[in-house]
């Protein structure tokens, strides 16, 4: 292959192999909060399906957008303004008979925000902890601006589109399963993925491959912004108004099930899916709370301790990844 085109996959086989083994960890632990939750309420069915991936959904489009980044060693924290920037400007527009207009905005002003990111990072070389903190703040400053308070109202089909139903399916489950087919094939079947995997494995290394590591570095920005957006119009739908504080926890949380679902810190391993089972474990364990006559204030609580699992869980997988990697492909490169 030529350095254009970037590095071949079969480059990072022992990568993008172990990437899916730690998302079993989040695959497993939403069979268990399933299970507890049926347990717990004795039912299952359409109402409380549509409760739970209503919750997940925006949380699983916020966690796949910050992957995007963390899979490149980097960190967006505007992650939670984009979403309320894109929230309230669908509001407002629809308020003034735009509603389709607001969403391609959103959607615009959502890949606007990441370029911005990604092009500070990028070419001003500011940390991207640093950056995404300042452009963040701009964010909801501007947000602010569009809608002080909350208010705006949405049209039908938006909330149909979000928070209903096809036949006794959710369509929020409909999303969530596409979100994880669209990123098992983007990440393993795409040289935008494998590049954005090796950019986070090694930079220098990527470079030398002939990857354009800028460009990959600001689409996944790019991206990452976009998703946000995404998940302020699916706010927007479900709530069927718009808010400028709205978005104030999905960072935070976004970040967990990303650490939840498998996705490495450092960068470089991790998918797409195992952050959208994430967010499903994260909307479970409320679900299994309420359900248990708990409050949820303890939700953040459970939720730390099962980041802390998670964390605990992938130090052990990758301990005893490298060691049999080094075993059986002791000439792969795998890093110590």
């Amino acid at each position: 292959m030529s350095a254009r085109r970037g590095v071949p996959r079969q480059a990072l086989p022992w990568r993008i192999d172990f990437a899916w083994q730690r998302s079993y960890t989040a695959a497993l632990l939403v069979a268990v909060l399933f299970i507890a939750y049926i347990l717990k309420n004795g039912s299952f069915g359409t109402i409380e399906a549509l409760g739970i991936s209503n919750d997940a959904l925006p949380l699983a489009l916020a966690a796949v957008g910050e992957t995007f980044v963390i899979l490149t060693n980097g960190i967006d924290l505007s992650v939670g303004s984009v979403i309320t920037l894109a929230n309230v400007t669908v509001a407002v527009m629809a308020d003034n008979g735009h509603a389709w207009e607001g969403v391609l905005v959103a959607i615009a002003l959502g890949a606007a925000a990441g370029l911005l990111n990604g092009l500070i990072v990028s070419f001003a070389r500011i940390a991207p902890l640093i950056a995404t903190l300042a452009t963040s703040s701009i964010f909801v400053g501007i947000a602010l601006i569009v809608l002080p308070n909350p208010g705006g109202t949405v049209p039908g089909w938006l909330s149909t589109g979000t928070a209903g139903t096809v036949g006794s399916v959710p369509v929020a489950v409909i999303w969530l399963t596409v979100a994880i087919v669209a990123g098992w094939i983007l990440l393993r079947r795409t040289p935008f993925g494998i590049n954005l995997q090796a950019l986070g494995g090694s930079e220098s290394a990527s470079w030398s491959a002939g990857i354009n590591v800028t460009r990959v570095r600001i689409l996944a920005y790019v991206a990452s912004g976009t998703c946000s957006a995404l998940a302020g119009i699916v706010l927007a739908g479900l709530t069927q108004s718009g808010d400028p504080t709205i978005g104030n926890v999905y960072l935070l949380d976004a970040i967990a099930a990303v650490v939840v679902g498998g996705t490495s810190l450092a960068g470089g391993v991790g998918t797409l899916s195992g952050s959208v089972l994430g967010a499903c474990a994260l909307a479970l364990v409320s679900a299994v709370l309420l359900v248990s006559g708990l409050s949820t204030d303890y939700q953040y609580i459970v939720t730390g301790a099962i980041v802390i699992g998670a964390l605990l869980a992938h130090t052990l997988q990758s301990k005893a990844a490298v060691r049999a990697a080094r075993r059986e492909r002791p000439a792969e490169g795998v890093p110590a």
